[in-house]
């Protein structure tokens, strides 16, 4: 499943951060562990040589122990002076009842001819309680520096990453056929946001040119190819009305005019789809469905002597706000595609609600895509001497709208339903 850059962002920093503070955070102890051990040897010497001057220089003035402080005793020494290396050892105190940790240092000492062993003691518990002090401060601090961490960066991202949220909003938004003025920011503030805008800016460009010239094309040679046609069903007019016209001769004319006829319809869904492109139909106006399905049906009946069997449902005075000459197209060719994809015998139901209109045909099943069933020139049979534009123009009428245009095959009947915009 796919995740924001920022998501993505915040769990490798959760996935590895606390790893290097853990670490960092066993460096720190061992080091910790390692300065107490040195202060408290420090702290021994100090008391060794600050008891062992107070007393010789006093003998009598001073006691010889004080439990956990030191402790002096006569003999052992072998040397003048034997240094040793500190050690551990435990003392029972009897009020409280209790056993202390101590750190020990003792020295031999042999002053006039005596011998003397002065031992000195710093208690090892309150040592280990200052490092476990100290490494939970420092352990809440990391703590509170991965949440910092966290925080800043979620928050950093959001402002650094705001003008590329921006852009993809405004390029998700974009629509060759209505933002033909699009622009993006070309200062960010960021140097690499700045080089996306620009070259987006470019592409939209030559996307918007493209366009343009292929629109142009469309309309140049849907309004010039009308004259030629005119001229061939003009002639094709003078030649069945010659006189001594074989029947052969006729039928080959009547394949002829029926393929002009198809080449003129396919000229003019072009042409009206290159006109709907270039938005040259502003005028909008509310417009009675109700009352043009009613006529749309009515002139279809007149028109198709099979006309299948009809039933509807027609909601009175539903009302859109659009260009009457488009409406009129969209609703003409769903009907007549209904009309002209239907079986002997089939029928052919309508209903229209306050918020959408549904088609429904019998029929065999079309052979193409479904998904490409509103595209240019596709057809749901290869057989079908239709142009393949007429379910085109009325999807480009219903994107024009925002309306919503579906389709689906469900037991032998086509059903198209057209959701009206804002519904």
């Amino acid at each position: 499943m796919s995740k924001t850059l920022e998501q993505k962002n915040t769990r490798y920093l959760l996935m590895w951060l606390p790893l290097v503070l853990l670490f960092g955070s066993g460096i720190f102890y061992g080091m910790l562990t390692m300065h107490a051990e040195h202060t408290q040897e420090k702290i021994l010497e100090l008391k060794q040589q600050n008891i062992s001057n107070a007393y010789f220089a006093n003998p009598s003035g001073m006691p010889m122990e004080i439990q956990g402080e030191y402790s002096i005793k006569e003999g052992l020494a072998t040397r003048s002076i034997v240094f040793l290396e500190p050690g551990d050892t435990t003392l029972l105190f009897t009020a409280p009842r209790n056993e202390v940790s101590y750190k020990t240092l003792t020295r031999y000492y042999n002053i006039n001819g005596k011998s003397y062993t002065v031992t000195t003691f710093v208690s090892s518990k309150e040592f280990f309680h200052l490092t476990i002090k100290v490494f939970i401060t420092q352990a809440f601090v990391f703590l509170l520096l991965l949440m910092a961490i966290v925080l800043i960066n979620r928050t950093s991202s959001l402002v650094l990453w705001r003008p590329f949220y921006d852009t993809l909003q405004k390029t998700s938004e974009y629509d060759v056929i209505h933002n033909k003025n699009f622009q993006l920011k070309g200062e960010t503030g960021i140097t690499e946001f700045n080089q996306l805008n620009s070259e987006l800016n470019r592409l939209i460009e030559k996307v918007n040119l493209a366009y343009s010239n292929q629109k142009n094309f469309v309309e140049n040679a849907s309004h010039e190819i009308q004259t030629p046609l005119a001229i061939i069903r003009s002639k094709l007019e003078l030649l069945i009305n010659e006189p001594g016209l074989t029947e052969k001769t006729a039928a080959l004319l009547s394949d002829i005019t029926e393929a002009n006829e198809r080449l003129s319809q396919m000229n003019k869904s072009l042409l009206l789809l290159a006109k709907i492109d270039n938005n040259q139909f502003p005028e909008q106006e509310p417009v009675n469905i109700s009352l043009l399905l009613e006529k749309i049906l009515n002139s279809y009946q007149e028109h198709y002597d099979n006309f299948p069997a009809l039933t509807k449902s027609i909601v009175q005075n539903v009302f859109i706000t659009a260009n009457p000459a488009l409406v009129e197209i969209l609703f003409s060719n769903l009907i007549k595609n209904a009309v002209v994809h239907n079986i002997t015998a089939g029928f052919i139901h309508i209903t229209l609600l306050s918020n959408e209109c549904i088609i429904e045909n019998s029929g065999p099943a079309i052979t193409g895509d479904p998904e490409l069933l509103f595209a240019r020139f596709s057809k749901g049979s290869a057989d079908t001497k239709t142009t393949g534009l007429g379910l085109a123009l009325a999807k480009q009428v219903a994107q024009l709208y925002k309306m919503d245009l579906r389709y689906q095959y469900d037991r032998g009947k086509h059903i198209i339903t057209l959701v009206f915009a804002g519904s």
